[in-house]
């Protein structure tokens, strides 16, 4: 369930730039890079608050991605249920004990990648409409 939850966010911060495909709302057209901006400075926190731990308590003390998934969706829910699958069930305990700031960096770049993936795609449709008008 944890990789289908994680799949979903990051196609979620890739496809956020289609935003930029719609010429009526301009205003929100820059909501994927400030994501992408705001993804890329919560890597930047985790990373320091995990070094000022290690500074004060000689201990990396940057969240899990399980510890940050338990405080977001409680104890027990749903969502966190284990798989039937032996070898599931390990890569998704692999993957949540790791540091969250893995999950933010992944979904920075994604959302950077999808805000110029779907830039060019717009910038490519308003050139034809030019052409086509012109």
């Amino acid at each position: 369930m944890v990789f289908l939850q994680l799949a979903l966010l990051l196609t979620l911060a890739w496809s956020t730039g289609a935003v930029q495909l719609s010429p009526r709302i301009r205003a929100v057209h820059g909501i994927s890079m400030w994501l992408a901006v705001g993804w890329a400075l919560a890597v930047v926190a985790c990373l320091g608050y995990g070094a000022w731990g290690l500074l004060r308590e000689g201990g990396w003390t940057s969240l899990s991605t399980g510890q940050a998934l338990h405080a977001l969706l409680g104890e027990g829910s749903l969502a966190m249920r284990r798989s039937t699958w032996q070898g599931l069930n390990r890569a998704a305990g692999a993957y949540l004990t790791l540091d969250l700031a893995w999950t933010l960096l992944a979904l920075s770049l994604l959302q950077f990648h999808g805000h110029v993936f779907w830039a060019g795609v717009a910038e490519r449709r308003r050139r034809a409409r030019v052409r086509r008008a012109g």
